[in-house]
């Protein structure tokens, strides 16, 4: 072992100066930040740092928070492990700092006795500070250890804030700024600065402005004050009060950012809407104000080609070109539009603009930007610079050619327990099929999926594609009143129990209302429900609006329509005719509010709009190009026609008189329907818009009867249209027909169905000729009042009763 040792001694000292061998020496300046074996260790703490170094804390007299957790390092930059911190104040009568950190504006207590533990009440300042007039002042802190020091953290020491108010300042350049345009630079997006005025209460108790930008004076103060007494300006918030933070409520309109030198707060306009801005003082939230990015002013669609009319052939999809405009003429991108078709089966387009044309047919389609969805605003701000309002865009019709076959179901609620189907692709009649209960009403869905079935028993869902009843929901019992467009919600009405029920058709129940309705319509976009009736608590006829957004809101009509049995929703989607009784008008209202911005009380939503004819009107219905709004009535020994030439102006709503529907009666004397009728049951327009049928109830001994129909003006629909008859065949020894109770067109325009009573049969009209083709007898037993057939109606004594209900679905010809 001696010789081993020696031989290594002998090597270490053989070897040529600047050669190491690693073990033979050793380097104690590597231990140090100098790197010459003295002074401070590479382990030792060299720099703390504390947290919010540049914004620094916001207090309020008294109130307290805790010290950040300082960071301590090394002067290689890596985390220093410190035992304890001290903290120390530049002002202990203005920001008291106790040993574990925690920061008091005022002073902390100290040996209070009694069993109070130190440091535990935070008591204001004593005196309170002033600077220039003003109740606020700044002290520092700072954290030591291992005798260094941190960097000093302002603490800014104020009266409490008693409200606090969002001003901005566009980056632009721009002066009385009211909204923001999401493309305003660049594509980027309009920017503002944010900055808040506060106030603060005074020794009288009252709002005095205690920091604001320049640009806030005396005169557009947000504090009813103004400058207090002896101050003739105030410093900027930053500075007294401190950096505050932002939080924006809705991200989808607008996005807030900072600058990392300047720490000025900076929001973005995404997209349109009014969102609340909360703003953060003295470690807590309040709401600020509002940031608005501005709405659409316009909404145009068109086809690629630029036409607003053209044909698709069927299986083909086209998109739609989308054009949206704000109030500030900068063109918008990314809106959540709703995009809607009036023929949704044959015709329909998808969320992105996209037409599908799965069976020949006519649709007109709109692009609609309606809130929620689109264009929100807090309810109470709605109106706001035109936010929270719904735009709609011009139409555009399509038209996809060829013959489709399709599905008829007939039914007769009330008055029997079956329903009749019919094939036209192979003209054959299908059995009878038997509901479970006799029904009162049958409604199908646009989308000719299923067909509701209301009882007082019970709902049933009739499956259209199995031709049977797939679903009996007894927790809904009544009348079906209305499906929406795309067959997501049904509403029915439990007349025994004068409640409105409005399901999924799942059959989930969303909602309930008290009431007894008489018609109900949704919107195209189903978005919005109409629904006419009698509220059970006041007995006065009453209009109930639902729309997501607003909820439920009743009107009464009392004084109007004097109630309404019939209701037509315009197109697009901006407001419902309601038929007016004798003595009473016919009125529309619109889907544009009143009222003053920020005065909800004052709001009134789906106002009357101004469109008030003092007219009779039983029944009415909109044509699908938006032009026309059709009501008919039984007025003494006559029957009326009454056709309103409407104008839809597809813009922004405003909160005023300047409403988006008006109209303009055709005539001023209704136009003659010489049948003899005892009540008009239906006006069915036809998909084209160009022709009108009118079904009626007569006495029973009226023969010979007639199906009138009526023909508007295409070329100037503010001129009076046509009327005309189209005589119904009798079948080779049978009974004359004595009244066309209900018909309905098929989707591509080529065929009406009209049923009939006196000869109990269904007519098959060819529309391009107007000529009663063919006639079907569907043989619906009559039921039987009582026990047997419960809901069952019927007095009369024949064995089967006429169709009073039909369904239509259309299908492929191959």
């Amino acid at each position: 072992m001696r010789r081993f040792l020696t031989l290594i001694s002998l090597l270490c000292l053989a070897i040529p100066a600047g050669v190491s061998i690693s073990g033979c020496s050793r380097d104690p300046g590597a231990n140090y930040c100098n790197g010459l074996g003295y002074g401070m260790k590479i382990t030792d703490v060299a720099v703390i740092s504390l947290s919010p170094a540049t914004t620094g804390i916001s207090l309020a007299y008294g109130q307290t928070t805790n010290v950040s957790t300082p960071a301590a390092t090394t002067c290689k930059s890596s985390s220093a492990t410190v035992a304890s911190y001290s903290y120390g104040t530049t002002n202990n009568q203005l920001v008291d700092i106790a040993p574990s950190g925690s920061i008091c504006a005022g002073t902390w207590n100290r040996n209070s006795g009694g069993g109070i533990g130190n440091y535990t009440i935070c008591n204001p300042p004593n005196p309170l500070p002033s600077t220039n007039g003003l109740p606020y002042s700044v002290a520092y802190i700072t954290a030591s250890a291992d005798s260094i020091v941190s960097n000093p953290v302002p603490v800014f020491v104020h009266a409490p804030a008693t409200s606090v108010s969002l001003v901005t300042t566009s980056l632009s350049g721009a002066t009385g700024q009211q909204c923001y345009s999401q493309g305003a630079q660049g594509g980027q997006g309009a920017q503002a600065a944010l900055d808040v005025q506060v106030c603060y209460a005074g020794a009288d108790n009252k709002q005095y402005l205690l920091c604001a930008p320049s640009s806030v004076n005396t005169a557009n103060s947000a504090c009813p004050g103004g400058f207090a007494p002896g101050v003739t300006s105030v410093p900027s918030c930053s500075t007294s009060v401190g950096i505050l933070s932002y939080s924006v409520n809705n991200t989808a309109i607008a996005a807030i950012s900072s600058n990392t030198i300047t720490n000025q707060a900076v929001i973005t306009a995404v997209h349109p809407g009014t969102t609340a801005i909360t703003a953060y003082l003295s470690g807590s939230g309040s709401s600020a104000g509002f940031f608005s990015t501005c709405p659409p002013k316009s909404i145009s669609v068109a086809l690629a080609s630029g036409a607003t009319t053209g044909s698709i052939t069927q299986g083909v999809t086209q998109d739609l070109v989308t054009t949206v405009y704000d109030t500030q003429n900068y063109a918008i991108t990314g809106l959540s539009l709703t995009y809607q078709s009036t023929d949704p089966a044959d015709i329909s387009v998808s969320g992105n603009g996209a037409i599908s044309t799965t069976y020949p047919g006519t649709a007109s389609i709109y692009a609609i930007c309606e809130p929620p969805s689109c264009n929100p605003a807090p309810i109470y701000e709605t109106g706001l610079f035109g936010t929270g309002l719904p735009v709609s865009s011009n139409p555009v019709t399509i038209t996809t050619p060829g013959t489709a076959s399709d599905y008829l179901w007939f039914g007769a609620p009330g008055q029997s327990q079956y329903i009749f189907p019919i094939n036209l692709l192979y003209g054959s009649v299908g059995a009878s099929i038997r509901l479970p209960y006799v029904p009162n009403s049958m409604v199908a869905d646009p989308l000719g999926n299923f067909i509701y079935f209301g009882s007082p028993h019970e709902l049933m869902t009739f499956s259209t594609s199995t031709n049977s009843v797939t679903t009996q929901n007894t927790n809904a019992p009544g009348v079906v009143l209305a499906v929406s467009p795309d067959g997501s919600m049904v509403l029915v009405n439990d007349q025994d129990r004068k409640i409105f029920y409005l399901l999924s058709n799942s059959g989930g129940q969303t909602m309930s209302l008290n009431g007894l309705g008489t018609a109900a319509a949704w919107t195209p976009d189903s978005k919005t429900l109409y629904i006419t009736g009698t509220d059970v608590i006041t007995g006065k006829p009453t209009l109930w609006v639902y729309n997501a957004n607003t909820g439920w809101k009743p009107e009464d009509l009392s004084s109007s329509t004097g109630g309404s049995k019939s209701l037509a929703i315009t197109i697009p989607s901006v407001g419902a005719y309601l038929s007016g009784s004798a003595g009473f008008s016919t009125v529309a209202h619109t889907w544009c509010p009143t009222g003053t911005v920020g005065d909800f009380s004052s709001f009134a939503f789906y106002p009357a709009s101004g469109d008030s004819f003092d007219v009779q009107t039983d029944v009415l219905t909109a044509t699908t190009d938006g032009n026309h709004i059709l009501g008919a009535a039984v007025v003494g020994s006559e029957t009326t026609l009454n056709d309103i030439a409407v104008d839809i102006v597809p813009a922004e709503c405003s909160l005023s008189a300047a409403l988006s529907t008006n109209g303009k009666l055709v005539t001023t004397t209704p136009l003659d329907l010489s049948v003899n009728a005892t009540a008009v049951n239906q006006i069915v327009a036809s998909p084209a818009s160009n022709l009108a049928f009118v079904t009626y109830s007569a006495a029973g001994a009226n023969t010979n009867a007639v199906l009138p129909y009526y023909q508007p003006n295409t070329i100037d629909p503010t001129k009076p249209g046509t009327v005309s008859y189209l005589p119904l065949t009798t079948q080779s020894g049978g009974v004359s027909p004595s009244a066309p109770l209900a018909g309905i067109f098929t989707p591509d325009d080529k065929l009406f169905f009209v049923s009939t009573s006196g000869d109990n049969m269904i007519h098959e009209i060819d529309v391009p000729t107007l000529t009663d083709k063919l006639q079907i007898s569907p043989n619906l037993p009559a039921c039987t009042p009582g026990s047997i057939d419960l809901g069952c109606t019927y007095s009369g004594t024949d064995s089967v009763v006429p169709a009073t209900a039909i369904a239509v679905k259309p299908r492929s010809t191959t």
